[in-house]
Protein backbone atom coordinates (compact mmCIF):
# COMPACT_ATOMS: atom_id res chain seq x y z
CA UNK A 1 0.00 0.00 0.00
CA UNK A 2 1.17 3.63 -0.39
CA UNK A 3 2.93 5.32 2.17
CA UNK A 4 2.55 8.64 1.77
CA UNK A 5 5.46 10.58 3.30
CA UNK A 6 4.92 13.26 2.25
CA UNK A 7 2.55 14.91 4.79
CA UNK A 8 2.51 18.14 3.21
CA UNK A 9 1.75 17.03 -0.34
CA UNK A 10 -2.24 17.32 -0.40
CA UNK A 11 -2.07 14.48 -3.35
CA UNK A 12 -0.27 12.27 -0.79
CA UNK A 13 -2.38 12.50 1.58
CA UNK A 14 -5.79 11.66 -1.17
CA UNK A 15 -3.41 9.33 -2.17
CA UNK A 16 -2.96 7.68 1.43
CA UNK A 17 -6.86 7.73 2.31
CA UNK A 18 -7.56 5.92 -0.78
CA UNK A 19 -5.89 2.86 -0.10
CA UNK A 20 -8.20 0.90 1.82
CA UNK A 21 -11.37 1.29 -0.68
CA UNK A 22 -9.17 0.96 -3.53
CA UNK A 23 -7.58 -2.70 -2.30
CA UNK A 24 -11.38 -3.50 -1.27
CA UNK A 25 -12.39 -3.12 -4.72
CA UNK A 26 -9.75 -5.05 -5.95
CA UNK A 27 -10.28 -7.82 -3.80
CA UNK A 28 -13.54 -7.36 -5.22
CA UNK A 29 -12.83 -8.35 -8.74
CA UNK A 30 -10.19 -9.93 -8.52
CA UNK A 31 -10.93 -12.61 -5.89
CA UNK A 32 -7.14 -12.41 -4.46
CA UNK A 33 -5.25 -10.27 -1.99
CA UNK A 34 -2.23 -10.82 -3.59
CA UNK A 35 -3.00 -10.14 -7.13
CA UNK A 36 -4.90 -7.19 -5.27
CA UNK A 37 -2.32 -5.73 -3.76
CA UNK A 38 -0.05 -5.90 -7.16
CA UNK A 39 -2.68 -3.76 -8.86
CA UNK A 40 -2.86 -1.21 -6.18
CA UNK A 41 0.95 -0.87 -6.68
CA UNK A 42 0.26 -0.49 -10.23
CA UNK A 43 -3.01 1.87 -9.65
CA UNK A 44 -0.54 4.20 -7.17
CA UNK A 45 2.54 4.18 -9.71
CA UNK A 46 0.22 5.36 -12.64
CA UNK A 47 -1.57 7.89 -10.30
CA UNK A 48 1.53 9.29 -8.97
CA UNK A 49 2.70 9.71 -12.63
CA UNK A 50 -0.72 11.12 -13.70
CA UNK A 51 -1.18 13.51 -10.29
CA UNK A 52 -1.40 16.77 -12.27
CA UNK A 53 -4.60 15.31 -13.91
CA UNK A 54 -5.88 14.90 -11.04
CA UNK A 55 -8.11 18.10 -9.86
CA UNK A 56 -7.47 18.87 -6.33
CA UNK A 57 -10.54 18.21 -4.44
CA UNK A 58 -12.43 16.14 -6.76
CA UNK A 59 -13.03 12.91 -5.40
CA UNK A 60 -9.75 10.99 -5.35
CA UNK A 61 -10.98 7.16 -4.86
CA UNK A 62 -13.38 7.09 -7.98
CA UNK A 63 -10.58 8.83 -9.73
CA UNK A 64 -8.09 5.81 -8.83
CA UNK A 65 -10.25 3.86 -9.40
CA UNK A 66 -11.06 4.52 -12.64
CA UNK A 67 -7.15 3.68 -12.86
CA UNK A 68 -7.65 0.79 -11.02
CA UNK A 69 -10.63 -0.94 -13.39
CA UNK A 70 -7.85 -0.21 -16.61
CA UNK A 71 -5.26 -1.74 -14.88
CA UNK A 72 -7.47 -5.03 -14.02
CA UNK A 73 -8.66 -5.24 -17.88
CA UNK A 74 -5.01 -5.47 -18.48
CA UNK A 75 -4.21 -8.18 -15.68
CA UNK A 76 -7.58 -10.08 -16.61
CA UNK A 77 -6.50 -10.10 -20.44
CA UNK A 78 -2.96 -10.26 -19.95
CA UNK A 79 -0.93 -13.79 -21.68
CA UNK A 80 0.19 -15.13 -18.56
CA UNK A 81 -3.34 -14.87 -16.80
CA UNK A 82 -4.59 -17.16 -19.37
CA UNK A 83 -4.57 -20.10 -17.76
CA UNK A 84 -7.29 -18.64 -15.07
CA UNK A 85 -10.60 -17.63 -15.91
CA UNK A 86 -11.05 -13.89 -14.49
CA UNK A 87 -13.53 -13.84 -11.50
CA UNK A 88 -15.37 -11.22 -12.81
CA UNK A 89 -16.35 -10.28 -16.53
CA UNK A 90 -16.67 -6.53 -17.45
CA UNK A 91 -20.26 -6.30 -16.79
CA UNK A 92 -20.24 -7.52 -13.63
CA UNK A 93 -17.20 -5.47 -12.51
CA UNK A 94 -19.35 -2.43 -13.80
CA UNK A 95 -21.53 -3.90 -11.15
CA UNK A 96 -19.25 -4.14 -8.49
CA UNK A 97 -17.36 -0.58 -9.17
CA UNK A 98 -21.19 0.50 -8.97
CA UNK A 99 -22.04 -0.60 -5.72
CA UNK A 100 -18.55 0.39 -4.54
CA UNK A 101 -19.25 4.31 -5.39
CA UNK A 102 -22.95 4.05 -3.71
CA UNK A 103 -21.10 2.82 -1.07
CA UNK A 104 -18.48 5.14 -0.88
CA UNK A 105 -21.41 7.90 -1.05
CA UNK A 106 -23.39 6.44 1.82
CA UNK A 107 -19.91 7.01 4.14
CA UNK A 108 -19.31 10.58 2.80
CA UNK A 109 -23.24 11.14 3.86
CA UNK A 110 -22.94 9.67 7.25
CA UNK A 111 -20.06 11.26 7.58
CA UNK A 112 -21.14 14.61 7.01
CA UNK A 113 -23.82 14.21 9.39
CA UNK A 114 -21.32 13.18 11.89
CA UNK A 115 -20.20 16.18 11.95
CA UNK A 116 -23.36 17.91 11.89
CA UNK A 117 -23.77 16.06 14.97
CA UNK A 118 -20.91 17.06 16.57
CA UNK A 119 -21.69 20.57 15.86
CA UNK A 120 -24.99 20.28 17.81
CA UNK A 121 -23.48 18.62 20.81
CA UNK A 122 -22.84 20.57 24.19
CA UNK A 123 -19.42 22.21 24.06
CA UNK A 124 -18.25 20.15 26.99
CA UNK A 125 -19.22 17.03 25.33
CA UNK A 126 -17.63 18.32 21.79
CA UNK A 127 -14.27 18.65 23.37
CA UNK A 128 -14.13 15.04 25.16
CA UNK A 129 -14.78 13.39 21.68
CA UNK A 130 -12.13 15.93 19.56
CA UNK A 131 -9.64 15.18 22.61
CA UNK A 132 -10.06 10.78 22.65
CA UNK A 133 -11.00 10.39 18.59
CA UNK A 134 -9.69 12.83 17.10
CA UNK A 135 -6.38 14.14 19.03
CA UNK A 136 -5.96 10.64 20.01
CA UNK A 137 -5.70 11.43 23.74
CA UNK A 138 -6.10 8.98 26.71
CA UNK A 139 -9.63 8.09 29.15
CA UNK A 140 -6.54 9.68 31.55
CA UNK A 141 -4.95 12.05 29.25
CA UNK A 142 -8.55 13.45 28.92
CA UNK A 143 -9.19 13.69 32.32
CA UNK A 144 -6.05 15.96 32.93
CA UNK A 145 -6.87 18.00 30.84
CA UNK A 146 -10.72 18.71 31.71
CA UNK A 147 -9.96 18.04 35.82
CA UNK A 148 -12.19 14.48 35.93
CA UNK A 149 -10.81 10.86 36.47
CA UNK A 150 -11.17 8.38 33.74
CA UNK A 151 -13.99 6.96 34.72
CA UNK A 152 -15.73 10.59 34.14
CA UNK A 153 -14.39 11.08 31.30
CA UNK A 154 -15.45 7.26 29.73
CA UNK A 155 -19.19 7.80 31.10
CA UNK A 156 -18.88 11.06 28.87
CA UNK A 157 -17.85 9.92 25.84
CA UNK A 158 -20.71 7.13 26.58
CA UNK A 159 -23.16 9.84 26.62
CA UNK A 160 -22.02 11.41 23.86
CA UNK A 161 -21.94 8.68 21.75
CA UNK A 162 -25.53 7.65 22.53
CA UNK A 163 -26.40 11.09 21.49
CA UNK A 164 -24.11 11.10 18.47
CA UNK A 165 -26.13 7.96 17.26
CA UNK A 166 -29.95 9.59 18.11
CA UNK A 167 -28.91 12.72 15.77
CA UNK A 168 -27.41 10.76 13.04
CA UNK A 169 -30.43 8.26 13.03
CA UNK A 170 -33.02 11.33 12.81
CA UNK A 171 -30.78 13.01 10.37
CA UNK A 172 -30.75 10.06 8.19
CA UNK A 173 -34.32 9.60 8.56
CA UNK A 174 -35.34 13.63 8.28
CA UNK A 175 -33.41 13.14 5.14
CA UNK A 176 -35.14 9.82 3.66
CA UNK A 177 -38.96 11.57 4.27
CA UNK A 178 -37.36 14.80 2.42
CA UNK A 179 -36.36 12.10 -0.47
CA UNK A 180 -40.06 10.65 -0.47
Amino acid sequence: MFDGDDSDDPFAEELRLAQVPLLGYLVKLTGNLSDSHDLLQQTNLTAWQKRADYATGSNAVAWMRSIARNHYRNYSRSANRSRTVPLLDDDVATLVEARSEERELEETRKRRLLHLCIEQLPERHRQFITAFYIDGRSLIEVGDLHGVNANAVSQMLHRARQNLIRCVRQKSHEHTQDDL
